[in-house]
């Protein structure tokens, strides 16, 4: 199962696996993203309102307690997930961090193609060779059925086409948002998981009120570690707990 995994990624840069986890792994959860997601909206309602459609950092937040932080890190950590990304990685992998992804406000709001390493400052040259190296790897979980998620297949290694990168990156009249023709479309339901490399191209599709979290692993190097927040990461004294090489 691991080694079909393994080669389902390596070929396309994602796996769909439909009815994943069960009502019983999901409720808890739940609760605690929801909870989390009022008090976010709450205190960040004018950059919602001006276009956000995630938030991060849930581990590291005020608005959840010590007790349900270390819910979703034990989340984080059980087998269903930990095995993949032991089967994904060729080193060892780190947690990087958490995201909740919902529709936005203006329910007219433009989605957009792109590869999540163009946000990080690289010419475009380097982003060519990271990407053949680097892995960082989403784990999506939906809470409820969503129009999902527009991919790229295989391009987790490989460059974008010519009209790929002109309508990721705005050139020549084209527009993120334009139509690309080796798009596929994965929907998303309840108790699925979708996994998908950040590098890829990739948009997600608003509407349904979707509202899906995601965690997200990277390779285990120095360079990489630059870039994590630890206040994410469990303490010393939750550790105790938790028994996982992935923090």
């Amino acid at each position: 199962m691991e080694n079909i995994l393994f080669q389902d990624y390596k070929d396309s840069g994602y796996i769909y696996l439909e009815n994943y986890f069960s009502e019983e792994d999901l409720k808890d959860l739940e609760l605690i993203l929801h909870k989390f997601h009022d008090n976010w909206l709450k205190e960040n309602e004018k950059y919602y309102q001006s276009g956000l459609i995630n938030s991060h950092s849930l581990t590291s937040s005020k608005f959840i307690t010590q007790d349900e932080r270390l819910d979703i890190f034990k989340f984080i950590i059980q087998d269903k997930i930990s095995e993949i990304v032991r089967s994904l990685f060729h080193e060892k992998a780190i947690f990087l961090n958490t995201q909740l992804f919902f529709d936005p406000f203006n329910k007219n709001q433009d989605n957009y193609w792109h590869r999540d390493i163009q946000y990080t400052g690289m010419s475009i040259d380097e982003q060519k060779e990271k990407i053949k190296t680097q892995n960082v790897i989403h784990f999506r979980i939906p809470l409820q059925p969503e129009i999902g998620i527009e991919l790229i297949p295989s391009t987790h290694k490989n460059w974008d086409l010519q009209e790929e990168e002109e309508t990721r990156l705005s050139l020549n009249g084209r527009k993120p948002n334009n139509n690309l023709q080796r798009g596929k479309t994965v929907s998303l339901n309840r108790s699925d998981l979708l996994i998908f490399s950040a590098n890829m191209i990739h948009r997600g599709l608003y509407g349904n009120n979707r509202f899906a979290f995601d965690v997200i692993f990277c390779d285990d190097t120095p360079e990489f570690r630059t870039f994590i927040d630890f206040k994410n990461h469990p303490s010393q004294d939750e550790l105790q707990f938790l028994n996982s090489e992935l923090f």
